[in-house]
């Protein structure tokens, strides 16, 4: 007589646990169905779910050597389910998550009764802030889960890591979590960052976050030297349950120092909408005291961007306290389930000494595609912080991304709060002052390869840069869409197609062609671009690439800026194609691309001398490729015994000698 198997795993199952993509497991189940060692039958079907036996699974996977992982045998559980379980019931998850967080205190805990275990999570936590509860919940279900709860400790290696597995999956199953969803590791970082910046010596911090992973990380950050306060509620369960098997202390609230940071996330739940967000943050404004701090992060498009006249009343009124130090919008992909959604963060607190609420400023950044790499991250904070100090502080600062506003003045704009800061501030007096000097040592350099461009020291104004979208206002360039081609047109003759992923490699294109005539067959009024277009994309990265031939066609997504050649407004291709490499992502962002432009008499000749250095650096790399073939050649003919190599200094002293 058969037994119910223990856990079941699905095909997306079967590939986590193997290692592999998810189409390779289906090809597995379809390519070996017939095999003399098949791939196991289903014993369940939900739908057009079907799911099989994780011990059969893990089985076959180390018979017969298939995918990626040696170790399938010990890691099943990782990756499937009892069957009355489900990663999607929020209930259930909590009483995984408090078995896991009672076994790490409790030794052999799979060796007690049901009673046993009940009385165990009664004297680990009495006053029921984390477990208790839930304990009691599981034990009255029957405790089916315990052996579970066992084998993820196992695969994990770690109660810790099983519980950062649990929450993994559950966000998985709930990918409409939205912008409540978990934050990626960059952002995590982020905030940590930002609250270690704001702690000090030996404050309380406040993690009013629903997010596990963030509020771990913070909690290491700091230390032991940090009391860290948890709010009451469910979500602070869950951050419980996870600081507990870390290793970190929570504090009583009562007893919060005189001092202390705020850390809060919003939305905590995903049927919130921006009132809601910012009555949070209202909330988190108004219990701060004089010496106390706060970072909140959450989404931009209540943070920072536009809103509905109420809304951006109700943002007014949280700016008009006064306590709004740094604002930054960051890129998006920050959060899991809501890859395009960008996130802004606050710093709150009060100024050093007495800064009068009408000459407060704020500091602000638009990090819009910009990636929060190491160096990034210190930067900014660096920069935030800084509007924390006083006015001295903020002389001797020297910022990165941030400028610095009237806090009244963010408190009367009607549409986002960065609109005004430029991604590429112009050179100061003292830069433009050397940069005469500079060019003629830098042409000094390159006199063997180019000869040096004519240039006049002299003083004059060049247009402000300005935004995509001003400049097509003002007729100074135009926007032409891709066209959406069948692939089918393409083949190895005709008209060249530079794609979006072109961009990335402009030696590439002319590897795609169209025939001429089926292209105006298909596509009778599209454009082909001119000499002098700039082929640009917007995502995953902005890219861009001058077309200095014409006459070639640009495929969907790429797009097309045609600078008018009667007004140019100081544009000059190659400089507008360098702004946009360098420039946020994502759908729309272009438009808010900043592009620098130059005095109209000095279009011309730059663009002469930028094309001649294009040819210098184009022979140079001919030159070097001549000269690694050479090598590897030299190299091969040594090695294979196809030619000696002569030491004629060695043989010109042989020759003396006799």
């Amino acid at each position: 007589m058969s037994t119910a198997p223990s856990l079941l795993i699905d095909l997306a199952g079967v590939a986590r646990l193997a290692g592999v993509q998810r189409p390779v497991a289906s090809m597995w189940r379809s390519r070996f169905a017939a095999a003399p060692d098949p791939f196991p039958e289903p014993i369940a079907d939900e739908g057009d779910r079907p799911r099989f036996d994780a011990e059969q699974i893990a089985d076959w996977l180390a018979r017969t050597g298939h995918g990626n992982n040696p170790e399938a045998r010990a890691d099943a559980a990782a990756a499937a389910t009892p069957p009355d379980f489900s990663f999607s019931d929020a209930s259930a998850v909590a009483e995984l998550q408090a078995l896991i967080a009672l076994h790490a205190q409790i030794d052999a805990l799979d060796e007690l009764s049901p009673s046993e275990i009940a009385q165990a999570a009664a004297d680990t936590d009495a006053h029921d802030q984390s477990l208790r509860r839930e304990i009691t919940a599981h034990v009255a279900r029957g405790a089916p889960w315990l052996a579970f709860a066992t084998g993820l400790i196992d695969a994990a290696y770690s109660p810790s890591a099983a519980l950062r597995l649990v929450n993994r999956r559950h966000a998985a199953s709930n990918r409409a979590a939205g912008s409540a969803g978990s934050l990626v590791a960059d952002a995590i970082a982020l905030v940590a960052d930002a609250t270690l910046a704001l702690a000090g010596n030996n404050p309380t911090v406040m993690l009013d976050a629903s997010d596990t992973e963030l509020s771990s990380a913070i909690a290491t950050a700091l230390g032991d030297d940090v009391s860290i306060v948890l709010p009451s509620g469910v979500d602070s369960r869950r951050v419980r349950r996870q600081l507990l098997v870390d290793g970190h202390w929570v504090a009583d609230a009562a007893e919060r120092a005189s001092r202390s940071v705020t850390v809060a996330r919003v939305p905590s739940d995903r049927s919130e909408d921006v009132s809601a967000i910012l009555q949070s943050v209202d909330e988190v404004s108004l219990s701060l005291r004089d010496s106390d701090a706060a970072v909140v992060v959450g989404p931009a498009r209540a943070l920072v961007d536009q809103l509905a006249p109420a809304d951006e009343r109700a943002r007014a009124d949280i700016l008009r306290s006064g306590r709004v130090r740094g604002i930054a919008r960051l890129s998006t992909g920050l959060v899991d389930s809501a890859v395009r959604e960008s996130l802004a963060l606050w710093i709150l607190g009060e100024p050093k000494g007495e800064v009068p609420l009408a000459q407060r400023i704020t500091a602000v950044a638009d990090l819009t595609g910009a990636a929060l790499t190491p160096a990034t991250r210190a930067d900014l904070i660096s920069d935030l912080v800084a509007g924390m100090g006083g006015g001295r502080d903020l002389r001797a600062h020297s910022f990165r991304f941030a400028s610095f506003v009237a806090t009244a003045s963010l408190q009367a704009r009607s549409g986002s709060l960065v609109a005004s800061v430029t991604r590429k501030p112009a050179a100061t007096t003292e830069e433009a002052a050397e940069l005469p000097a500079l060019l003629d040592i830098a042409a000094e350099a390159v006199r063997a390869d180019l000869a040096p461009i004519e240039i006049a020291p002299d003083q004059h104004d060049v247009p402000r840069a300005a935004s995509v979208a001003e400049l097509i206002r003002d007729g100074h360039v135009r926007r032409i869409q891709g066209t959406r081609l069948d692939p089918a047109l393409l083949g190895s003759e005709g008209l060249v197609v530079v794609t979006a992923s072109d961009l990335d490699e402009p030696a590439s294109i002319g590897s795609a062609r169209v025939d001429q005539l089926a292209f105006a067959g298909r596509h009778p009024s599209t454009q082909l671009t001119r000499p002098g277009d700039v082929i640009f994309r917007t995502s995953p990265t902005a890219a861009a690439w001058v077309d200095t031939d014409g006459s070639k066609i640009v495929a969907y997504p790429a797009r097309v800026l045609r600078i008018t050649t009667a007004d140019p407004g100081g544009l000059v291709p190659e400089i507008v194609a360098a702004d946009i490499a360098g420039a946020p992502a994502g759908p729309g962002v272009w438009k808010r691309w900043t592009l620098r432009r130059v005095a109209p008499r000095t279009i011309a000749p730059l663009r002469q001398a930028i094309a001649d250095i294009t040819t210098a650096r184009r022979d140079l790399e001919d030159r070097a490729a001549r000269l690694t073939d050479y090598a590897a050649l030299i190299i091969a003919g040594a090695t294979s015994g196809a030619v000696t190599m002569i030491d004629l200094d060695h043989a010109a002293d042989a020759a003396t000698t006799q």
